[in-house]
């Protein structure tokens, strides 16, 4: 499979997330080429903060990533936070996958800010972005969520497809 169809089953897992109430963002983990976890965020549902969509995913399967240091791929719909950056870098995963960032939210820049303990060649992680990403900017749109951050002046994004920047 390609980035492309991991992601896309990441993008269901944003669909549930949405349809739950939740931020609509999806998550999956491969290793050897087949899905070892999946989660969507579910912050709101739970009433857990920590319960974003990386998290719950590589909760799951932390033993098994232990395992097999530095071979999983962590797909997700939208760049992670400092947590879940954080996360993935501890769980030693070897790239990170993304859709969008469209609020400029995402941690992966801190990759090139780690304290010195975490720059070693075992916390090392790859970073993709814009896989899918007009699909993973339409999901993220259809939420309630979305809209009070455009109302608030905090979207600003151009479709990758266009020019014209994503309205309500």
């Amino acid at each position: 499979m390609k980035d492309e169809d991991y992601m896309r089953l990441a993008l269901e897992q944003a669909e549930i997330a949405l349809c739950e109430g939740n931020w609509p963002i999806g998550c999956v983990i491969e290793l050897y080429g087949g899905i070892i976890s999946q989660g969507h965020n579910r912050v709101y549902s739970l009433r857990d903060r920590t319960a974003h969509a990386e998290m719950l995913a590589l909760r799951k399967v932390q033993s098994k990533l232990e395992e097999n240091k530095g071979l999983a791929t962590l797909y997700t719909t939208y760049e992670p936070c400092p947590m879940c950056f954080g996360a993935a870098i501890l769980s030693r995963v070897k790239r990170v996958v993304c859709g969008v960032d469209l609020d400029k939210s995402g941690a992966m820049y801190f990759r090139n800010q780690l304290p010195l303990l975490f720059k070693q060649d075992r916390f090392s992680v790859e970073f993709d972005s814009g896989i899918l990403a007009d699909e993973c900017a339409d999901v993220f749109f259809k939420s309630e969520h979305a809209r009070k951050l455009n109302l608030a002046g905090l979207l600003r994004i151009q479709k990758a497809s266009g020019d014209a920047k994503k309205s309500f």
